[in-house]
């Protein structure tokens, strides 16, 4: 049973949590008595949560059929990751870097690395962009690209199924780490993009 306070957005983190634990894929539908049974809670915060969710295009509504996560399509991947990458390069190249920043992105590669599961690995590769855009001071940029990430969820579960992929990430990081360390953020930003933009050598366009 949930808390009874802003329940419209437990509902929302409830229903994100499940997508980054695999619960729910995409081209799954979301039935509005279905959640509502098993957070003993009214239809009126799932729908209003549901609503929140399609503004931010994780989700949509189908006439007749409801909510639904979005099939994955190659197209819509390649705008997604583009925005990702242009924005979070934007957020690097307006940041500075403490040693404690540092040491954290150090850590959380570490937890890439150590991750036993491809959903593990991807929750932890979120995190590590989470930590290198931390520095931002821009809300709305940040809110828009955790959206951006949460959409992008998907298509990195089918891409980390790709051991090179996997390899080539992990070389980035290092190196990116590497550059932020010594002051090279130019390179750092280039980097970044490159790091993001690598997926569309994995997808038939």
């Amino acid at each position: 049973m949930i808390q009874k306070i802003t329940y419209r957005d437990q509902v929302r983190k409830l229903l994100l949590d499940k997508m980054k634990t695999g619960e729910l894929l995409a081209g799954n539908s979301l039935s509005l008595a279905s959640i509502a049974r098993e957070l003993e809670v009214s239809v009126t915060p799932i729908r209003e949560a549901l609503t929140q969710l399609e503004y931010s295009r994780i989700i949509k509504y189908i006439p007749n059929r409801g909510f639904i996560i979005p099939e994955l399509n190659d197209s819509k991947a390649k705008n997604l990751y583009q925005l990702v990458a242009n924005l979070e390069a934007l957020a690097i190249e307006n940041s500075v870097y403490s040693k404690s920043t540092i040491t954290k992105l150090k850590k959380q590669q570490k937890e890439i690395e150590n991750a036993k599961s491809a959903i593990d690995r991807i929750n932890a590769d979120i995190k590590f962009h989470n930590i290198l855009t931390s520095e931002y001071d821009n809300q709305t940029a940040q809110q828009i690209l955790l959206d951006l990430k949460t959409r992008i969820f998907f298509y990195e579960v089918e891409f980390m199924k790709h051991q090179q992929f996997h390899k080539n990430s992990k070389h980035h990081h290092h190196l990116i780490i590497e550059y932020i360390e010594n002051g090279k953020i130019k390179e750092a930003v280039e980097l970044v993009k490159i790091n993001w933009l690598q997926i569309l050598d994995f997808m038939k366009l």
